[in-house]
């Protein structure tokens, strides 16, 4: 007998977050061992090798600086003036594409996928994305009513498996009138492996390919939460313009996340973008965008937005901005690489990684593995597949340490 009220539809088993549960062990043992002795690879927190919060100066100092009307009012739902445009430029800088874009403000990069799944499938229809994947996308699908499925990222040389993506989508468009594919690239989470233009451009052509055939309606979402810590040229550019001229039963559309680019995971700001065809279809997707954020959480952040917008609009701002978050993406990037060349050197397979704020090693039973690196003071997060091991957060040599460590109990225990 259930001693709640709630719906059905509400009740879901009980599971501690592997993540928290994670890093509050890993801060018992430094309170026990000592920090030193305790390599903490956990979570997503940016800290740079000397302990300190990875802030953009310029995002605390403008924010510090708000007048109390900025800090405490509603913010409009479509976005303070400028929103749209701002989200444009800090991810195409003084490009644009071909298109009618918009941008819809969101408590965060989560909230943008809230409202993709909501918005673009019905009850029961699928969204695509990678096996490899951050295991919210499944949590925000099941909370929404709609089917979770995945294909296998990696092809046996580590690059994109087209055939498995061409199969999946094909298999899923014979059962449903409509699918959501979910790209996260570049700097995956928990990969960091970064889809190639090349490789996005042949992506493109499968949906293309299906949607004509099909005749259904297929929405391809990129989530670019970590593009700004890839340091690669026009890297938003490349990737929307794979998808020009697409069929007019498919919609481009692309998260964007003010807690990574922006460093502001505390005050919970993002978008959904849009990239329509139409004029028609941009104002379709913006009035139905705004009738769901009315809906849901009625608001979004407006310091953050302003913040985004400030920035975007002053040259020397946007400048400044851009190259303190270089300082930072380089720290994350060469510990990345670090743990990757360390690995190899012990012969430890891991994932492809690029960039971004995590690498994962593929083993047989990553819960165990775990475990066993835990009883070394050792603490990172078990997935499906593997494990994985934030760069983001560790320091630069505890992240070569702990690829030693990872590597030796791997051989050992066969995992």
């Amino acid at each position: 007998m259930k001693y709640c009220t709630l719906a059905e539809h509400a009740y879901h088993p009980k599971k501690p977050d592997k993540i928290y549960a994670m890093n509050q062990a890993a801060q018992a043992a430094a309170e026990k061992d000592g920090p030193d002795a305790v390599i903490n690879a956990t979570l997503g927190n940016c800290i740079d090798d000397a302990g300190k919060a990875m802030i953009l100066p310029t995002v605390d100092r403008l924010f510090r600086q708000l007048p109390s009307t900025e800090l405490y009012s509603y913010a409009p739902i479509t976005g303070v003036e400028g929103f749209t445009q701002a989200v444009a430029t800090s991810l195409f800088g003084d490009w644009r594409p071909n298109c009618h874009f918009r941008a819809i403000p969101t408590p965060g990069g989560c909230g943008a996928l809230r409202h993709l799944v909501w918005n673009f499938l019905d009850s029961g229809e699928p969204l695509l994305s990678s096996d490899w994947c951050w295991n919210p996308y499944r949590n925000i699908c099941e909370e929404h009513g709609r089917l979770f499925t995945t294909f296998q990222l990696f092809t046996e040389q580590g690059t994109f498996n087209h055939s498995a993506f061409a199969a999946a989508v094909e298999e899923q468009l014979k059962n449903h009138d409509a699918l959501v594919v979910l790209l996260n690239t570049p700097g995956h989470n928990p990969t960091g492996y970064r889809i190639t233009p090349d490789e996005m451009g042949q992506i493109a052509a499968i949906i293309r390919e299906n949607a004509v055939r099909s005749g259904k309606r297929i929405t391809v979402c990129l989530d670019f939460s970590y593009i700004d810590y890839a340091l690669l040229e026009r890297e938003a550019q490349k990737m929307v313009e794979c998808f020009q001229a697409m069929p007019e039963n498919t919609m481009l559309t692309a998260v964007f996340s003010m807690s990574k680019s922006f460093t502001m995971p505390g005050i919970r700001c993002g978008a959904l973008a849009a990239f329509a065809q139409t004029e028609e279809a941009a104002e379709e997707f913006q009035n139905t965008m705004a009738y769901s954020s009315r809906s849901v959480w009625s608001n979004t952040v407006r310091p953050a937005q302003r913040v985004l917008v400030d920035i975007c609009e002053d040259p020397r701002l946007f400048k400044a901005a851009g190259e303190e978050r270089r300082i930072f993406a380089e720290t994350i990037i060469r510990r990345g690489e670090r743990f990757m060349a360390e690995a190899a050197s012990r012969g430890l397979a891991c994932c492809p990684y690029s960039s971004g704020f995590f690498v994962s090693v593929p083993c047989r039973e990553p819960a165990a593995l775990a475990q066993e690196l835990m009883a070394q003071n050792v603490f990172v997060v078990p997935l499906q597949q593997g494990i994985r091991v934030s760069v983001c957060s560790t320091h630069t040599d505890k992240c070569v340490r702990a690829a030693a460590i990872i590597a030796e109990t791997c051989h050992r225990l066969n995992l």
